[in-house]
């Protein structure tokens, strides 16, 4: 019966130990860790122009919807300005003067409308040939 009460005293110190282990290691992981929740840190003493800018906008987040407003409404001006003078007249182009025609002898652009015509003659297709073994 003796034995007994000594193998279960110390199984129950044994794992009270462990467990006092685990919880010690956690602790001093969990305080060497690094947080990004913030809150601890006192707030910074501000000066000058922001200042004043922090009077009206305390937090961080309301100078992030200040400065996007600000940008906005930028946009939104210049928007309105450029509608309300309206869009200046375009001048129409000269028309400009047709190309010359290609000479009898010589291979019309590619991208002309003449090329067309110039491949329907088989003289024409062959000095096409001609011209790319050159």
């Amino acid at each position: 019966h003796r034995a007994t009460d000594f193998t279960i005293t110390t199984m129950f110190a044994t794992l009270g130990r462990r467990t006092a282990l685990h919880a010690a290691r956690r602790t001093a992981q969990q305080q060497a860790k690094r947080r990004m929740g913030g809150g601890a840190a006192a707030a910074p003493e501000w000066t000058g122009i922001d200042k004043v800018v922090r009077g009206y906008f305390p937090k961080d987040e309301d100078m992030v919807v200040a400065i996007s407003g600000g940008y906005l409404g930028l946009f939104l001006l210049f928007k309105i300005k450029g509608a309300l003078s309206g869009s200046p007249e375009v001048e129409e182009a000269a028309p400009v003067a047709a190309a010359p025609a290609a000479s009898a002898g010589a291979i019309p652009d590619v991208d002309s409308e003449e090329f067309g015509a110039f491949l329907e003659s088989e003289e024409n297709v062959a000095k096409l040939v001609e011209s790319f073994e050159k």
